[in-house]
């Protein structure tokens, strides 16, 4: 499995080259100097997503390198194989969302932002982040890169109608434990269900394709 891990990160270190990380960087910048009011609400929001949207550009080559015909032939059980891809998302997402985290933190020191106005912006980029990857691992990982960009799309609309709604502001407003409590189980839930799904489907399409070469040989 940490092969697998390996991979993914070497994989995703060649497809986000040295122009999009110097493009990241001088937009963080510039965020930072041309709106300190409101970099906390862009960063907070964006930055933990950016590594997690590339989940796309990810599947996109592994199907040019045939990929999936060399996985049947590792010495690993297909939950194995799944729970990498999510062992790799998490790894990314918590680098990028520490990142996010100090920047936020510095925001209400260069702005009129508060410390809290700036950590419910944080914790949001990290829902949606999660959000991104429970639709997009499942809708990608084993079929094609369309199917994943429009899961993570689908999830981009979810987002956009609790962010119109304001439903994330008036949850961080009650400041309730129990809500708090509640939000946190359902995200672990998600990730679960996300996970029992992407296994199912992986399960279903490699029995599908042993029976189908089988069928061949005979």
């Amino acid at each position: 499995m940490i092969g697998l891990i390996t991979k993914d990160f070497l994989v995703f270190n060649r497809v986000f080259n040295k122009f999009y990380k110097l493009l990241c960087a001088i937009i963080l910048v510039g965020v930072i100097i041309l709106f300190p009011e409101n970099c906390a609400m862009y960063i907070g929001l964006l930055l933990p997503t950016a590594g997690v949207c590339f989940l796309a550009e990810l599947i996109k080559a592994e199907e040019k390198s045939d990929w999936k015909d060399y996985l049947p032939a590792l010495p690993l059980t297909s939950r194995e194989i799944v729970l990498s891809r999510y062992l790799f998302c998490g790894i990314l997402l918590a680098a990028l969302s520490i990142i996010s985290l100090i920047l936020c933190i510095i925001a209400p020191l260069i702005g009129s932002i508060t410390l809290v106005e700036a950590m419910s912006y944080f914790i949001s980029g990290v829902w949606f982040s999660v959000l991104l990857v429970s639709f997009g691992i499942p809708c990608g990982y084993f079929f094609k890169n369309d199917i994943c960009t429009g899961g993570m799309i689908w999830a981009c609309v979810i987002m956009g109608v609790i962010r119109n709604t304001g439903a994330d502001m008036l949850l961080f407003s009650l400041a309730s434990p129990a809500v708090y409590a509640t939000v946190i189980a359902f995200t672990i839930l998600m990730v679960y269900v996300s996970y029992r799904i992407s296994l199912w489907i992986y399960i279903k399409r490699k029995y599908a394709k042993q029976k189908h070469i089988t069928k061949d040989v005979t």
